[in-house]
């Protein structure tokens, strides 16, 4: 196609007559009068996306896909964000059965329009676009996955391999530690660790009855549970979630930044004793933490994230009714009375109780078993550090 003027060049009133024409064609149905009026336009001198736009539009519609792609990238080249136009290179990539190219421009159509706010002439066609996006991630999970089959199945099908098959065809998202205060380079991405790796688990699990007891006990004395978040005069305020002084999320401390809670300690004795076997994180004024956890019936934990990657947060649930739930990261799991999990905290997590009653665990936390006692206390120097600032 050529959009050179030639001696029958016509005046600006007159092309945008034509292209106005073309439109209105082109909304009637009438694919090929309205190639004929953007072809005229062209010839007379007109170079803008619209009418290469209208005329990649018409040809899709006649069914001639070389003929879009050129219009469609003359007009792409004037307005690169144009959905419409984008569509219509999709159609053609799919029409040949170019599966990736399709999908690319489908995507980058939807990436600048929705069709649940467009125009109406707009929406049938990025409604397709999003049919065929779904479509063809289907076409391509189902192709990578029976390429990647064989291997896993030879393999024992390890995690590390699974996941990278799941990220590849978007059924998995990839999380970052993403801490507040202090980021340590070089540790492994993990969500939740395995708790088969750490020697204590087995013996604080074994304590979970007596430690089930002695939480009743608190809670029958109704005292000891106060908001696990609180807000503080001397920094901004950002409580985007509204937890800041809300006790549907509260703690009953044996340990807080640091220091044991005595009075505390001293109703919860059989607790206290298994604690003290697990390696915690001593931390100058910032850890250990130790506490029983309370969410309250309907209660939600928003995604968030916690202060540095070098430990695994860990629980053990105590009480746990149906409809509890809590995600690290893409791993979404319910808590099973007396089995201690660990995770990251740093990664995003969230938590919720859709029950009627209560939810509580206990929680504490260890090191992250990749660390040398070195760089345990350079973490632990670090904080202090912060904290004496």
């Amino acid at each position: 196609m050529n959009n050179s003027a030639s001696s029958n060049s016509l005046s600006a009133e007159q092309l945008r007559a034509l292209n106005q024409q073309a439109i209105s064609e082109l909304r009637e149905g009438r694919a090929e009068s309205a190639r004929n009026a953007c072809i005229t336009a062209i010839q007379g001198g007109a170079n803008n996306a619209s009418v290469w736009g209208v005329l990649a539009l018409a040809c899709r519609d006649m069914g001639d896909s070389e003929q879009a792609i050129q219009a469609a990238d003359r007009s792409l080249a004037l307005e690169p964000r144009n959905p419409r136009v984008l569509v219509v290179k999709g159609d053609a990539f799919y029409g040949r059965g170019d599966w990736r190219a399709s999908g690319a421009f489908y995507r980058d159509a939807l990436k600048f329009a929705s069709p649940a706010n467009c125009p109406v002439e707009m929406k049938a066609e990025l409604e397709r676009a999003q049919s065929r996006v779904a479509e063809l991630n289907e076409r391509f999970e189902r192709h990578i996955s029976s390429r990647a089959a064989p291997l896993l199945a030879a393999s024992g099908n390890t995690s590390r391999m699974r996941e990278a098959v799941e990220i590849l065809c978007n059924r998995r998202q990839v999380y970052y530690p993403q801490p507040k205060h202090i980021f340590f380079p070089g540790l492994p991405l993990v969500e939740f660790g395995d708790a088969n790796e750490f020697s204590w688990v087995a013996e604080v699990e074994s304590a979970a009855d007596d430690i089930r007891e002695e939480l009743l006990s608190v809670i029958a004395g109704d005292s000891g549970f106060a908001p696990y978040l609180t807000a503080s005069s001397d920094r901004p305020v950002y409580d985007v979630h509204g937890m800041a002084d809300n006790d549907s999320w509260s703690a009953f401390y044996l340990w807080e930044n640091g220091e044991p809670v005595d009075e505390n300690q001293a109703k919860c004795p059989k607790t206290t004793a298994a604690i003290e076997k697990v390696p915690l994180v001593f931390s100058g004024k910032r850890c250990p933490n130790v506490l029983f956890s309370r969410l309250k019936a309907g209660a939600v934990i928003p995604p968030h994230t916690g202060m540095v990657n070098t430990r695994f947060i860990c629980h053990l649930p105590l009480v746990i009714p149906e409809g509890c739930g809590f995600r690290v990261g893409n791993d979404t799991r319910s808590w099973e009375f007396g089995k201690v999990w660990l995770f990251d905290d740093t990664i995003e997590h969230e938590a919720w109780n859709n029950s009627p009653h209560d939810r509580y665990v206990l929680i504490f936390e260890v090191w992250r078993p990749e660390l040398s006692l070195e760089e345990q206390e350079l973490v632990t120097t670090l904080l202090q550090a912060v904290d004496e600032y």
